[in-house]
């Protein structure tokens, strides 16, 4: 009888790969006496005293601290511990221990000790690094445009969704899917309420036009707004009404600038003004006070209830005094039974408070009213200044989110459909490249010091040179894939041009 034949594979398996997980897993054998470091350990990303959801994807991180064998120990306060031995101080979490142990610890905190052994044998124990898992839940995807930092060209970028539960990130729609010679743009996507089956989003083709594609129950269709006789110009900034009928949109005549000093980009908007689109009668409504020829109008958004609409307006200025056009926050009240507008009302004096501002975002419960203050314009992005805010609509106390911002630009924010998380992009690490951060927002209105999303790589964000803007937050994924999305923007069937109704 011949012997079995020895397969290779299985020995490997068998004897090397369980010496391996010896070798670099947590029952490696550590030297006892580490010498105490009166500090907590420099880790990057930085997840010190963060309050993160019992849903979010492991935080791998790296020790930034000089050392031959690195020892991560994190621990929950109601039970459960993971160990992490590296030789390189990157600290990469097993996936299903990290679910288990968020799980156990909802609403309690985790304790994460780092130990660093030098070259001769010596230890150093650092200070425990605190972190907090909140009781309530992060909605599981974030939808995001990434593109270069050099954007006013339209070479290769798109909307891409990510599972923050993992690290999976599948696109949205690329312009790739519709542009010929990458000659095509896209932008501003909005969704209903964190639901992805009402959503919409703007093209810009020199090949396809530049229509609104506006998906209703997995069905994209293409809306070309300016056929109304409204305006020339397309539609940009976009916000579903609660109800899922109704989109708000700004139409603006904008030119990119340069600056020779500090943050070189800045948009001026030469002139915007607001209307609203009828999902279910393909028709444009539009009233004077969000349309008025003396005042640009610009970042509308709907009140919780669906009963308000949120915008920045200023006056007309020319161009050579950039630096003091700075928007007022307003509202206006919208009956959409009856179909009639109210008389529009100062929210934010912008020129009591020498500040500008912009996309005015209430939370689904109607209490808070987040936007964003910069020293001038209405492209916070570019503003290094621009700082995060809250009005109490209970009480109309104004004050800054101060444990969320940073020195450099903060903006492009949205609420979980709960209301406890914020998602928005900084540009806190240089101020060149926007990243998205998530802060919890506990129910006393108190903003929680944010982390950044993580990343299967924990030095993702010291290589990656793509920006993150306009993240929003849904419940679940995108329902069209990006090439059927691709074939309605191509396609030449289109909905009839909207009529137009002023009121």
């Amino acid at each position: 009888m011949k012997p079995p034949l020895v397969n290779p594979g299985r020995i490997f398996r068998a004897l090397v790969l369980p010496l391996l997980f010896a070798l670099t897993g947590c029952q490696a054998p550590w030297p006892q006496g580490a010498q105490p470091v009166a500090r907590r350990p420099a880790l990057y990303p930085d997840y010190d005293e963060t309050v993160i959801p019992p849903n979010l994807a492991p935080l791998h991180f790296k020790i930034k601290e000089s050392g031959v064998r690195f020892l991560a120990r994190i621990e929950g306060q109601k039970g459960g511990s993971i160990e992490v031995l590296s030789r390189d101080g990157r600290i990469l979490w097993p996936a299903d221990d990290w679910k288990q142990l968020l799980m156990r610890n909802r609403g309690a905190e985790l304790r994460l000790t780092i130990q660093v052994q030098e070259k001769d044998g010596a230890c150093r124990s650092f200070d425990p690094v605190r972190i907090g898992v909140a009781g309530e839940e992060l909605d599981r995807y974030v939808v995001y445009r990434l593109i270069p930092p050099v954007d006013h060209f339209w070479v290769s970028m798109g909307i891409y969704q990510r599972d923050l539960e993992g690290f999976a990130e599948q696109p949205v729609i690329e312009n790739q899917n519709f542009s010929v010679g990458w000659d095509g743009c896209v932008n501003c996507h909005s969704f209903s309420r964190n639901r992805p089956d009402r959503m919409s989003l703007q093209i810009r083709s020199a090949s396809f036009g530049r229509p609104m594609v506006v998906i209703k129950d997995g069905v994209p269709r293409r809306v070309d707004t300016a056929a109304s006789g409204f305006s020339k110009a397309p539609a940009a900034y976009q916000a579903w009404s609660p109800d899922g009928r109704w989109i708000a949109y700004s139409v603006n005549k904008v030119m990119p600038l340069s600056h020779t000093i500090g943050e070189h980009r800045d948009v001026w908007d030469e002139d915007s003004d607001l209307a609203v689109y009828d999902t279910v009668a393909n028709r444009v409504v539009a009233t004077r006070d969000i349309a008025d020829p003396d005042r640009r109008e610009t970042w509308p958004s709907w009140s919780a209830d669906g009963r308000t609409l949120y915008f920045s307006s200023a006056p007309q200025l020319p161009i050579t005094q950039l630096y003091e056009v700075r928007y007022d926050l307003m509202r206006i009240s919208y009956d959409p039974a009856a179909g009639t507008w109210g008389k529009r009302e100062l929210v934010f004096s912008a020129a009591r408070h020498g500040m500008s501002a912009a996309q005015p975002r209430e939370s689904p419960d109607g209490r808070w009213l987040l936007f964003s203050l910069s020293h001038h314009g209405n492209f916070p992005i570019y503003q290094w200044s621009s700082d995060l805010y809250v009005i109490d609509t209970a009480s109309g106390e104004l004050r800054p989110l101060t444990a969320v911002n940073s020195k450099w630009s903060d903006s492009w924010h949205c609420w979980s459909s709960n209301g406890r998380w914020i998602a928005f992009a900084s540009k806190r690490e240089g101020g060149v490249l926007a990243r998205i951060y998530f802060s919890y927002f506990d129910r006393s209105g108190q903003a929680h010091k944010p982390f950044v999303m993580p990343q299967r790589d924990p030095s993702f964000y010291e290589w990656c040179t793509l920006t993150y803007n306009l993240p929003e937050l849904i419940t679940e994924p995108a329902p069209v894939s990006p090439s059927r999305l691709g074939r309605a923007i191509t396609s030449k069937t289109a909905l009839p041009a909207p009529t137009l109704v002023w009121k």
